[in-house]
């Protein structure tokens, strides 16, 4: 053997290894020694084998587990009070499961976190920092936010990290992909919907001014129905203006107001239900803003 490497030989070497490496593992992907690693704000996390105690850390991430048919130990408040903090429209998957709820209102409770012994920890949707992310990763394998924004980032990122993160990618893009033809199948059966320009509102005046609901990715489930979306807030210039009220005093509140009143005609409004939904945005919670939606707008395009 000969005692110094060709450089032919070293060349087909390191060729070898790069091959390798660039056909490592996608985002993802289960590995050779059945791990998935993937990738987020603070870098990469690897988890080691399909988790069975995971804690939904943030505000909406327990949609996004029960989907793919993950029942998470824990599950964080964000409104409304539900049980379990799990909506109508997500529930039945819950089965008989109890989970904890935990609460943002101080921060991330990282204490009563560890005291449940989860083995994956899901904070896509938690505004976590740096250093709680540190923190959390001491106790188990932790997901942040992919890098765009810190609460609320598109509702497909967050569903296509967590269901990387539990095994489970493949279904979970079968699953956005459901949602995106329960849209696209409004727009084919609502022809007078094309062209139609509406805003998504906030269900209260803020200040008496009309606000849009943020962030702006909460709109594109109307564009996939056919309808154009105006960066602009003017109400003079849509054809349907959707208010996202809560209640009947919500509602009863902006039908007397001055401001929206020379608009009521072109306006619908939502119940609290509905109005959830598409505070979610999630893949279980756009079904319902996909069946529930659509009648109340026809009759003000009527």
């Amino acid at each position: 053997m000969p005692s110094v490497w060709s450089r032919r030989g070293f060349l087909a070497i390191t060729a070898g290894v790069a091959l390798t490496a660039a056909c490592g593992p996608r985002p993802g992907e289960v590995a050779s020694d059945g791990s998935v690693t993937v990738r987020h704000v603070f870098g990469e996390t690897r988890i080691p084998a399909p988790p069975t105690r995971v804690v939904s850390a943030g505000l909406t991430e327990q949609d996004d587990l029960l989907a793919v048919g993950v029942v998470p130990i824990a599950v964080t408040e964000w409104f409304g009070g539900e049980q379990f903090a799990v909506w109508p429209w997500a529930r039945p998957r819950l089965g008989d499961a109890q989970p904890v709820v935990l609460s943002l209102d101080d921060g991330i409770q990282v204490d009563r976190i560890a005291e449940l012994s989860p083995d994956l920890i899901v904070a896509t949707n938690a505004g976590l920092d740096r250093g709680t992310y540190e923190r959390l990763s001491q106790i188990a394998p932790t997901i942040a936010q992919s890098g765009r924004d810190a609460f609320f980032e598109p509702w497909r990122d967050q569903a296509t990290i967590i269901g990387q993160a539990v095994f489970k990618n493949e279904e979970m893009q079968q699953v956005i992909a459901d949602v995106e033809e329960r849209f696209a199948a409004v727009d084919r059966a609502h022809g007078e919907f094309a062209g139609k320009t509406v805003l998504l509102l906030e269900g209260r005046l803020d200040d008496g001014q009309i606000r849009p609901l943020t962030p702006r990715w909460r709109s594109d489930f109307l564009t996939a129905m056919g309808f154009s979306v105006p960066d602009h807030t003017d109400p003079q210039a849509a054809d349907v203006l959707i208010w996202t009220t809560e209640t009947d005093e919500d509602r009863a509140a902006l039908e007397a107001d001055p401001t929206v009143a020379p608009h009521l005609r072109r306006s619908v409004f939502t119940d609290r239900e509905l109005a959830a939904a598409i505070a979610f945005g999630s893949p279980l919670s756009y079904p319902v803003v996909a069946d529930r939606l659509p009648p109340l707008i026809a009759p003000v395009l009527g």
